[in-house]
């Protein structure tokens, strides 16, 4: 973009404009899976400034990204030659009803702060792995977190939110108020509009049980089917993730992790639920502990320097034996991918399919391959990479969670969700963005344009 088109732009912004020439643009150009050079960065302030940019993207017919955590795995929080809105300085943590429960949070806040914040009042939202995820993007994708057989997905506990849509309306959705809207944020991903606030209905939760037990990788497919006759039978307040982990040289050895969370300070109740995940099988070294909820996020780490992630994922109705056979067959051994099992059910399942744009309700599991590629393959050996890597559970998966898909084809959009969600997610995407200004995303393209 020419350097006057810039200054317009800077002048339409309260907050901070990052240019190319600026001094912090090198430290905001890039995101956690992706090297961005944008045009010009928007630091925004206010609601006007995110409805400015918005505009001047229309105009100049500009890629326009959006960022909260800027830690998505389709790396579409940055671009080259557009726009990106940064949505930082909403990171606000409010308690609006002490009463109920309900808290306030900005899109742009990490969650590794919004737990912090709201331990002193003895709550927290179920929500991502990691301190340094964004509020924003993980919402909009559904939400597994923690407390997810317990309480459900993020989007559970959202009551409302706060967005500005691409003809730079300000609106409030919920349930109430252009709830076909608020449906669509709700799994939908960031297809709908810039969403600069959330309402949800907070958990209470003092301390929590939780911690790591590593077993032999050698012994998989005993410990896999351990595990899942275990999770059937254990307390909705425990939620667990296996990690087939194949190893990054000597400092870091091929391992099983079994991750255990039990939502619950009462502690007799919590060590009798974590019990049989003690004996799983051999049990190389375990680190369970009464801790607030806040210290189960762990810092985010980074791909290799080399490197970036091209994993999939996709949801198991129920882990059988077949299915954990694969498993322990092509994932976790030194020299293979990894692979990552996260039990669902519980809260999960009592919601409806239709209730939400994430629709994989009713599913055992699931399961993630983080496949690596070098930073500079192309889109084809990267693509060729995923699909090696995928290939060996391709036919027990069904559908994706949109948080954890890095390939953002058309093709690939459309089969995360059923072909109905995904109809219906169009329709909405006709009415609010029918020029399809927020495209990147996990793009779903309004009704007209997907029908020719």
């Amino acid at each position: 973009m020419q350097p006057q088109v810039l200054n317009e732009l800077t002048n339409r912004i309260t907050g901070d404009v990052v240019l190319p020439t600026s001094s912090s643009f090198d430290e905001l150009r890039n995101v956690f899976n992706r090297a961005g050079n944008p045009a010009a960065i928007v630091r925004a302030q206010t609601i006007e400034d995110i409805g400015a940019a918005i505009r001047f993207a229309r105009e100049r017919q500009v890629a326009l990204s959006v960022r909260s955590g800027g830690h998505g795995l389709s790396g579409l929080a940055t671009n080259s030659g557009g726009l990106v809105i940064d949505l930082a300085r909403f990171n606000t943590v409010e308690i609006v009803d002490p009463a109920h429960h309900r808290v306030r949070v900005g899109a742009g806040a990490h969650w590794g702060d919004v737990a912090q914040a709201l331990a002193p009042h003895r709550l927290a939202i179920s929500s991502g792995d990691t301190n340094q995820v964004g509020v924003g993007g993980l919402t909009l994708g559904g939400g597994i977190g923690w407390m997810v057989r317990k309480v459900g997905l993020t989007i559970d506990s959202l009551e409302a939110a706060d967005l500005i849509t691409a003809d730079g309306r300000a609106l409030h959705v919920s349930a109430r108020e252009h709830p076909d809207l608020f449906w669509a944020i709700r799994g939908g991903g960031g297809n709908f509009g810039v969403v600069t606030s959330f309402d949800f209905y907070a958990q209470p939760c003092g301390e929590i049980v939780g911690g790591v037990v590593t077993y032999d990788p050698a012994d998989a497919e005993n410990v896999l089917s351990a595990w899942a006759r275990a999770m059937r039978e254990a307390p909705e307040e425990l939620s667990s993730t296996v990690v087939l982990f194949s190893g990054f040289g000597p400092q870091m050895p091929a391992q099983i992790m079994a991750l255990l969370c039990y939502a619950g300070d009462d502690e007799a109740r919590a060590n009798e639920a974590i019990k049989p995940f003690l004996r799983l099988g051999a049990v190389r070294s375990q680190d369970i502990q009464r801790k607030p909820y806040h210290a189960m996020l762990e810092d985010a780490a980074s791909p290799p320097p080399a490197l970036r992630l091209v994993g999939h994922d996709g949801f198991l109705k129920t882990l059988n034996a077949e299915t954990i056979a694969a498993l322990a067959a092509n994932y976790g051994q030194t020299g293979k991918p990894i692979a990552q099992i996260r039990a669902l059910g519980g809260a999960v399942d009592r919601v409806s399919s239709d209730a939400t744009a994430f629709a994989h309700r009713g599913n055992e599991a699931l399961v993630v391959v983080p496949a690596f590629a070098p930073k500079d393959a192309s889109d084809e050996q990267a693509q060729q990479i995923r699909q090696a890597a995928w290939q060996p559970l391709a036919p027990f998966a069904s559908g994706a969670y949109l948080n954890f898909v890095s390939d953002v084809s058309e093709a690939t959009v459309a089969a995360i969700y059923p072909s109905a969600t995904y109809a219906r997610l169009a329709r909405i995407k006709a009415e609010y963005d029918p020029d399809n200004i927020f495209n990147q995303t996990q793009n779903i393209k309004p009704a007209l344009t997907a029908q020719g």
